[in-house]
């Protein structure tokens, strides 16, 4: 996995040495690369690939983009905040068989706790919103609603980071604050990816193995109701029916795709297909 140091990073960890909190900085550091692991290995283990890790002054950023379905959304969500605290009680234990180690792996059990919990709260764009808007039935409203928390957890921060002036200044809190407002107010890449029609279901998780399977629906169900019955685990064939249950044509996945990509999804699995293929 490639790691790129953005230029205000290097800035900042110029910062910490200077003031003599390498020993610090350099715990986070750690603790941010374990946990963008932990995302990139969760989600190559469910089928993905994910891209370069990117450290950021506020923390890290993997390339890849959110198009999961809601199962594995969840997983690569929750697997780097989970991870970080498995580090963190894995630190504690070295200092019961090491008490010595505990002055220079402290900064590392403390990076990895607040990650934890940081990335847990669901808190637009961290790993709890991700986790919850993989399986929220109303993702609009919930993505409003973590926004609006990311906006007053971000200006609690920056706030945070104001008063720490007067104590020990630590400018990665207000950085993250910003990073939080800004992106709850102009963020719409994930909003967008995690509200669309759920095109993520046709990308087969051949790893696992897949299975093959059939389902009979009424022409009239709506459309949508064809895309709740796909998902990664399954290849699906469809077969259309009237009301006397007699078969009137098959669909296959790429069939459904055309079909989701020309038609409204509140039309009628009829009315889609006469549209696209008649």
């Amino acid at each position: 996995m490639k790691i790129k140091l953005h230029p205000l990073f290097v800035l900042l960890a110029l910062y910490f040495v200077l003031t003599d909190r390498a020993l610090m900085f350099g715990g986070y550091v750690l603790a941010i690369l374990a946990h963008e692991v932990a995302h990139s290995r969760a989600a190559e283990w469910r089928g993905y690939t994910l891209g370069a890790v990117t450290l950021m002054p506020y923390g890290g950023v993997i390339a890849g983009g959110d198009n999961y379905d809601a199962r594995d959304g969840v997983i690569i969500a929750l697997a780097a905040p989970v991870f970080n605290a498995l580090c963190a009680i894995s630190v504690v234990a070295l200092w019961w068989l090491v008490p010595s180690s505990y002055g220079y792996t402290r900064d590392v059990c403390a990076a990895n706790i607040s990650l934890c919990v940081v990335n847990l709260l669901p808190v637009y764009p961290l790993d709890g919103y991700r986790a919850v808007v993989s399986i929220v039935k109303n993702k609009t409203r919930a993505v409003k609603a973590m926004k609006a928390c990311g906006v007053t957890v971000g200006v609690l921060l920056v706030a945070t980071g104001v008063i720490s002036v007067w104590y020990e200044f630590n400018p990665t809190i207000p950085l993250f604050g910003f990073f939080l407002i800004y992106e709850a107010l102009f963020g719409s890449g994930g909003e967008r990816e995690m509200t669309s029609s759920a095109t993520n279901k046709f990308c087969k998780n051949y790893r696992a193995g897949v299975d093959k399977r059939c389902v009979l629906l009424y022409k009239d169900a709506p459309l949508t109701r064809l895309l709740t019955k796909v998902n990664r685990d399954s290849m699906t064939t469809f077969t259309v029916v009237d009301e006397a249950g007699r078969v009137l044509y098959e669909l296959d996945e790429a069939d459904v795709g055309v079909m989701l990509e020309e038609c409204e999804l509140s039309s009628t699995v009829d009315e889609a297909y006469n549209k696209t293929f008649c």
